[in-house]
């Protein structure tokens, strides 16, 4: 038997915006207005992620490409000896340099899983998130960088984030290990906020328990609701499904 991911990503437009400021990477695809579905060997490195572009129509969409553009590269070059420490410094330099190379008023937020040497890693800077369902529980991994949320402050409205690839200030990636990352049936959802600032936390947990044996049914089930609940929003899902699979 060997352990797969098997990743189902879609990026659309939404029901209000007239252009999408979202994209999603797939390791070695980068894509927005579309779906795809790939699979992945746990032992392979891959990079699996979310960006919404801030800035509004091309500052936002070239956001949001140079975020996860920049980031390929990066992961592309790295060698295959580093510690979850120089792994880090990788991040904070991939950081600094796409945050300092974005002209005024571009932004973006990304959230992301790596895969490197059998670990997964999560990542992510602003308010896209990462959830895993295990065991019939959600439970999200990140919290928002947003005056809402890291900053205390709950009364703030919920689209108002504190930091992200470029924009005004400093940046930052927060960036971790995932302990016992790929348990059986275990499924990851990467989302922008035009998935869950509409649909519920308990929304998206019992669509993906329902549709736990296929990926594409459940995202697909998801950006439906997000429409149907007004689609105020670019929206962009991703599910990563660990399955075994016989050799």
């Amino acid at each position: 038997m060997r352990t797969v991911l098997s990743v189902y990503g879609v990026c659309d437009i939404g029901c209000e915006k007239s252009n999408n400021e979202d994209m999603i990477l797939l390791n070695d695809v980068l894509f927005r207005d579309g779906s795809i579905k790939k699979v992945f060997d746990i032992k392979e490195k891959v990079v699996i992620a979310v960006a919404d572009g801030i800035g509004g129509l091309d500052k936002g969409e070239a956001a949001s490409e140079m975020a996860l553009a920049r980031l390929k590269e990066f992961l592309e070059r790295i060698p295959d000896d580093l510690n979850n420490q120089e792994l880090k410094e990788v991040f904070d330099v991939y950081t600094q340099e796409t945050h300092s190379a974005m002209s005024g008023g571009m932004g973006s937020t990304i959230a992301g899983l790596f895969l490197y040497h059998g670990k997964v890693f999560r990542f992510h800077a602003g308010d896209s998130r990462i959830y895993l369902l295990r065991n019939g529980g959600l439970k999200r991994l990140t919290i928002d960088h947003s005056l809402r949320e890291s900053g205390g402050n709950p009364g703030a409205p919920a689209n108002v984030i504190t930091n992200s690839l470029g924009g005004p200030g400093s940046a930052f990636i927060e960036f971790a290990e995932i302990g016992q990352p790929c348990l059986k049936d275990d499924i990851y959802l990467l989302s922008s906020d035009g998935l869950h600032d509409l649909v519920s936390s308990a929304v998206i947990s019992d669509t993906l328990l329902l549709s736990q044996t296929e990926g594409t049914e459940a995202v697909e089930k998801l950006l439906e609701l997000a429409k149907n609940k007004g689609g105020l929003d670019n929206i962009s899902i991703i599910t990563v499904i660990i399955e075994e699979e016989k050799v």
